[in-house]
Order: C-alpha cells, then sequence, then structure tokens
C-alpha cells in the first residue's frame, strides 16, 4: 500500500525532465461527464473542472503537458462506476481521479457501506491494474439550505475512509464549495441554480483548485 501522501508516478513524470506528459483521466458521473451538448453543467468543455485542473497543473510544472480524458457518466453511482473502470485500458492513465457520491445519495441510492466499499475496490483495481496514482474526490453533495441528498454526511465519511485505508489522497470538495458559497447563501453562484448539485463555471474552478491543492500537497510532503 502506498501512503495517502504519495503519487509515485506523477513524482516519477515530474522528475524526469521536459517535457513530460502526463495522462490524466476524470472518473465519474455527471459532472465530470463531457458530451456534445453537455460539460457538467460547465458553459462549455474547458470550463469544466478537469480542463480547469489540467491548465492548473500545466502552470505550476514548466514544460508538463496534460492528456485529459473525461469518463463521466450521467447518474451513475460508485458501484457503477467500479463496473466500467476496465475502460480506461485504451489510454493508459498515469492519475486517476475518482469523482462519485452525488447519485448514491440522491438519484440512485447505495447505502454508505457499498460506497465504501465500491471506492475501495476502485482505487485498488486503478492502481493494480494501470499501474497509475489515485486521487479520491469527496462529493460536493446539495445546498445545505435547500437539502435534498440522503445520507450524505455518513457518504462523505465511507469516501474519506475509503480512501485513507488505500493510501489516496482525498479531495473534500464538499468543504470547498461550502466555504466558496458561505454554507449555501451563495450556492446559485456556483451552481445551475439554488437547488442543483452540478457546478456552473465558478463552481468548476472550486472543484478544479480543491482537486489541484490536494495533489500538491501530497508532492509537497517526502
Amino acid at each position: 500500500m502506498t501512503s495517502g501522501n504519495d503519487l509515485p508516478r506523477l513524482r516519477r513524470i515530474l522528475e524526469a525532465g521536459h517535457p513530460g506528459r502526463l495522462r490524466l483521466a476524470l472518473v465519474g458521473d455527471s459532472i465530470s461527464e463531457i458530451t456534445d451538448k453537455w460539460y457538467g453543467g460547465a458553459s462549455r468543455p474547458e470550463n469544466n473542472w478537469g480542463a480547469v485542473l489540467a491548465r492548473l497543473l500545466e502552470r505550476a510544472h514548466a514544460g508538463l503537458s496534460v492528456d485529459l480524458r473525461n469518463f463521466g457518466i450521467g447518474g451513475q453511482n460508485t458501484y457503477e462506476g467500479l463496473g466500467r473502470i476496465h475502460e480506461l485500458e485504451p489510454f493508459k492513465p498515469d492519475l486517476v481521479l475518482l469523482a462519485f457520491g452525488a447519485n448514491d445519495c440522491a438519484y440512485h441510492f447505495l447505502i454508505p457501506e457499498e460506497t465504501y466499499l465500491a471506492l475501495a475496490n476502485m482505487i485498488h483495481t486503478v492502481r493494480s491494474r494501470f499501474g497509475a496514482d489515485v486521487v479520491a474526490v469527496g462529493t460536493a453533495g446539495d445546498n445545505p439550505l435547500k437539502p435534498f441528498f440522503r445520507h450524505l454526511d455518513q457518504t462523505l465519511a465511507a469516501q474519506r475512509r475509503a480512501a485513507r485505508q488505500r493510501g489516496a489522497p482525498f479531495t473534500d470538495v464538499r468543504a470547498a464549495i461550502l466555504e466558496a458559497t458561505e454554507n449555501g447563501m451563495k450556492w446559485a453562484a456556483y451552481h445551475l441554480d439554488e437547488k442543483n448539485c452540478h457546478p456552473n463555471d465558478n463552481g468548476h474552478a472550486v472543484w478544479a483548485q480543491a482537486a489541484f491543492e490536494t495533489i500538491h500537497r501530497s508532492l509537497a510532503r517526502p
């Protein structure tokens, strides 16, 4: 097991010299989904959180080129994500961000223990099958002033536990979104509307920054 502070493959790419190429994969639900007409709630594909994160990484590491692929499918929960990890095989990712949880709590329910088991197995499968680094991304949840998710806190705890026990860095998007929206008072400024869990461009920027900070905290530790 690697430690929760370790991203060995990314470290090797950054230490190998310039230019470096990073194959970055987002595996998740509709927030990470890119189609002809849907960009996770963002106004354009380049404003989706994965694309913003790729630019942040390139700016932070001179010469780094990020090849991004979005493997998000709307409506899927964590178990369904586990069932299609094989789809990453042709891409051969170096770094995989696993971003599920909204549907576990709202649209395609899983009990928190099921979320834990699926995410823990997904982290293990990605590492063992592709040799890739993994970051677990917790769900940002719903507006605390207009809640409609079930067992959100328990699901977040399950996601954090899976990441900790598998030694993967964990991105607490919920905390970042609550801070940005002032605990829901400015929810609509960061989401499609005050009752929607899908981030708009501002929200996607928050997601990307939270993931970027998680990655760089991990890289900064010996």
